[in-house]
């Protein structure tokens, strides 16, 4: 199918509905015929520092945002009309049960995956993508893996048990149980976690994972990290993750651990705009968007234009498959 070009005026003002929903996409518990199903995780039963991301989704459904489910006029894309494109709520979890809401956020990613749809996701800390990795897994074999964010959420030595429990590594855990594939991951962002460049080589020597610090990432060019990017994924399923910290914190105060010598907003969607076209992309989340820190709404603006040019890109290769 061909890639309509946004119209030069639209007949209607957009109209948000009565239930509230991810980017004002159709709210709908039926993903029968989906192309992108999009879904809240409120779970923070394994964060490190503040407490309060399972309130994230219900924050992110918060405004009416419609540009980009319609259209997006920077990279001049109509998808309104060419794919379905609905919010389904969020998964059902119980609450203060870490196992038990692990298994749960395996299976309902994977009903969405069985449908024939690309979830997209809301968090939540970082931990729930974990599960979600593992029903990837399930599905379509080791993933490759696209990590925007300002902490590693690995390491060289870990505990598979207490990674299990906690959100220090997740990732690690993944490379394990065998839901991603070392050797395909790229992590970007990274600020501090490595005492001196020796440090930061045997990293890369034992995992195979390949990260880009934020002191680093800031000096090249869009086009280099998406070439970057590009080559360290290749033809492989890809998960793309993205941490609302990866940000600085004047664009997204709103997150369980800022860290200041981040980027903004316009360096997020132009790496991805560089990165993402072309990428057998799978599935997406983001996380760790919290609202009680987030004067402002700042957080929240940022998050949902960075939500929304993941959607687009990922209903851009759809398209051009159909």
């Amino acid at each position: 199918m061909e890639l309509k070009k946004c119209p030069s005026k639209f007949e209607t003002r957009p109209q948000s509905n009565a239930m509230q929903s991810l980017l004002s996409a159709e709210y709908s518990a039926d993903i029968t015929g989906a192309d992108i199903v999009l879904a809240g995780i409120p779970f923070d039963l394994a964060v490190t520092n503040r407490s309060g991301t399972r309130f994230g989704p219900r924050y992110m459904r918060k405004t009416h945002f419609w540009r980009g489910l319609a259209c997006d006029p920077d990279l001049d894309i109509l998808i309104a009309d060419q794919l379905k494109i609905v919010d389904c709520g969020d998964f059902e979890l119980q609450r203060g049960y870490l196992t038990e809401g692990f298994e749960k956020i395996t299976q309902q990613t994977k009903k969405i995956l069985d449908a024939g749809a690309v979830p997209v996701i809301v968090g939540g800390d970082h931990s729930i993508t974990f599960p979600e990795l593992r029903a990837y897994a399930e599905k379509y074999g080791k993933m490759a893996l696209i990590h925007f964010d300002s902490h590693l959420d690995t390491g060289i030595q870990s505990d598979p048990a207490r990674d299990y429990y906690t959100h220090g590594n997740p990732f690690s855990s993944a490379i394990k149980q065998g839901y991603i594939d070392g050797s395909h991951v790229i992590q970007l962002g990274i600020r501090g976690g490595f005492r001196n460049r020796e440090e930061q080589a045997e990293y890369t020597k034992q995992t195979g994972r390949e990260f880009i610090l934020a002191r680093d990432l800031h000096y090249m060019s869009y086009e280099e990290i998406g070439e970057r990017i590009r080559k360290k994924v290749g033809d492989m399923p890809v998960f793309v993750t993205f941490d609302i910290d990866f940000l600085d914190p004047a664009y997204a105060p709103g997150t369980g651990t800022p860290v200041v010598g981040g980027f903004s907003v316009h360096d997020a969607v132009m790496m991805l705009e560089a990165a993402l076209p072309g990428l057998d992309i799978k599935g997406a989340d983001m996380v760790e968007v919290m609202p009680y820190y987030d004067p402002g709404e700042v957080t929240l603006n940022s998050a949902q234009t960075v939500l929304q040019k993941m959607v687009t890109l990922i209903a851009r290769e759809l398209i051009l498959k159909k």
